[in-house]
């Protein structure tokens, strides 16, 4: 079954699709705030009228009243366990038995776990020091090895060539040394096994935009060095004494990594052609210290609502629908991918069946932007972009432009669940408004 008949069936997203900018307008960008109880956006009308468009009938039964109902219970069901999302933790699977319940309620969904095993890090105190004795501000990437105890040390050496992606912009000069390189010519992962391949003791990635960098390497590998993060501020001024002479660094991280037990969630329509099968999909955990009400809790909430209100609606949908919890995002999309992973290895006749994935995750920064999930390359150009995913981008922008609703491209990148289904061919869209 190739991406053809996929283009062809992209139509039978269009009620989730629908939806999901819907609720962008007509019930406003609903406020994180609103948990507290201090703003809530007026809501649409709740009646659920019969309609031969059930993407349309959806948005009239999804509510920005309910949407902020559903985040203050899953926050209360959070705080209530142990306080955050992050997998692994007590109160990631109190949200999700949260969530399950009601899914099972309805009679409606066939509901799933998919456990798996993350290895989650435990960043401790961490320092980067000059030689003169100044504290240089940085934040060490997720998974990041430590150093001894009495930590490590080197000259700060830039890339001889090119911007440190490849083999060939490094010389003998980084043997032992501190690799600084600047933010976006290449993942984290890649930079880090090319400068320690080259022989680096640690690299420091200067963020290419004014802000702290944080980022993760997704898991812990032998072959990486330590690597931490500073503002573009700091690496500027990093290289401005580079052009002076020799600047030696010092630097020092306790890390510890431990393992935990997590789930994905699933609920699938029961009734529906499973030949074809839409899905969409946001990440229920959270990073260990933040609240994680627009990150991810709006997608959360927008899920699990639009799953109850298709239930009472009571239509049976022509494809089958999924929809899906993923567990580990925050460190590098793990439940996603295991997910995806899983498929082609076990059942890859159900990756071809999948007609496209449609990501939900962070609408609804009080700070926003509409965007779209720029899946024609018209704005950042990605070769790698799935057949359909163009398709998926059009229904989203057909229906603003309709309704004057300016909007603008996001770059697809690889920071949130969508980028797990793009090596297997299945196309991908999505709304994002923004992280703060």
């Amino acid at each position: 079954m190739g991406n053809w008949r996929r283009r062809s069936r992209l139509a039978d997203i269009t009620g989730i699709a629908l939806l999901l900018a819907s609720l962008l307008v007509s019930c406003g960008v609903f406020d994180p705030g609103a948990v507290d109880g201090s703003s809530a956006p007026a809501p649409v009308s709740s009646a659920i009228t019969p309609s031969a468009n059930t993407g349309a009938a959806l948005a009239d039964a999804v509510t920005g009243e309910a949407l902020v109902a559903q985040l203050r219970q899953l926050e209360q069901v959070t705080v209530a366990a142990d306080g955050t999302r992050a997998a692994g933790s007590q109160g990631y699977q109190a949200a999700a038995a949260h969530i399950e319940e009601q899914l099972r309620a309805t009679g409606f969904y066939e509901v799933q776990h998919q456990p798996f095993t993350i290895q989650r890090p435990h960043p401790g105190e961490s320092r980067l020091i000059d030689a003169q004795g100044r504290v240089i501000n940085q934040v060490p990437l997720s998974f990041s090895p430590g150093t001894p105890t009495e930590g490590i040390s080197g000259r700060l050496v830039e890339p001889a060539r090119g911007d440190g992606c490849q083999s060939g912009d490094w010389d003998a000069t980084l043997i032992g040394q501190f690799a600084l390189v600047e933010r976006g010519g290449c993942s984290f992962e890649q930079i880090n096994q090319i400068a320690a391949s080259a022989g680096a003791a640690m690299v420091i990635v200067s963020n290419n935009r004014d802000a702290g960098l944080y980022g993760t390497l997704g898991s812990l590998r032998p072959e990486y060095v330590p690597i931490t993060g500073v503002t573009r501020s700091e690496g500027e001024r990093l290289r401005r004494r580079l052009t002076d002479g020799e600047v030696v660094l010092g630097f020092t991280f306790e890390q510890r990594i431990g393992s935990y037990q997590t789930y994905n969630l699933f609920a699938q329509t029961r009734g529906g052609d499973g030949q074809e099968v839409v899905m969409a999909g946001a990440h229920l955990d959270s990073v260990p210290d933040g609240p994680g009400s627009n990150d991810n809790g709006s997608g959360s909430v927008v899920l699990l609502e639009t799953a109850l209100q298709l239930a009472r609606l009571g239509a049976t949908p022509h494809h089958k629908v999924r929809f899906a919890w993923w567990s580990g995002e925050e460190w590098g999309l793990l439940g996603s991918t295991h997910w995806v992973n899983g498929l082609v290895a076990d059942d890859p006749a159900a990756i071809d069946r999948l007609a496209a994935y449609i990501n939900v995750d962070m609408i609804a920064s009080p700070n926003y932007v509409i965007g779209v999930y720029d899946g024609d390359g018209a704005t950042f150009s990605n070769e790698a972009l799935p057949t359909g995913s163009a398709d998926v981008k059009r229904l989203y922008t057909s229906y603003f432009d309709a309704i004057g609703q300016p909007w603008v491209d996001v770059e697809m990148g690889s920071s949130s669940d969508h980028a797990a289904f793009v090596p297997s061919g299945v196309p991908v869209g999505g709304l994002f408004t923004g992280a703060g």
